[in-house]
């Protein structure tokens, strides 16, 4: 599934390239548990929808921008 994979990515690229936080810190501030945002991005869960809106919320984008898949990325 792409958008697990770009959720994932994206999520890891967020924490350490622009808030420099290890992954307990950024589930602290996110409201997620650690082994969730683990499980995001290792893409071994399909996050709920409230678990999208916290990082969301955290981070400044939408959950449709956490989502989103480049054309390139469709494999």
């Amino acid at each position: 599934m792409p958008e697990m994979k770009a959720l994932a990515v994206k999520t890891k690229m967020i924490r350490k390239g622009i808030f420099h936080e290890t992954q307990l810190e950024f589930a602290q501030n996110c409201g997620i548990s650690p082994d969730e945002l683990s499980d995001i991005e290792n893409q071994h869960a399909n996050p709920r929808l409230t678990t999208l809106q916290n990082i969301a919320a955290y981070t400044g984008l939408t959950v449709s921008e956490l989502l989103d898949v480049k054309e390139d990325d469709q494999s």
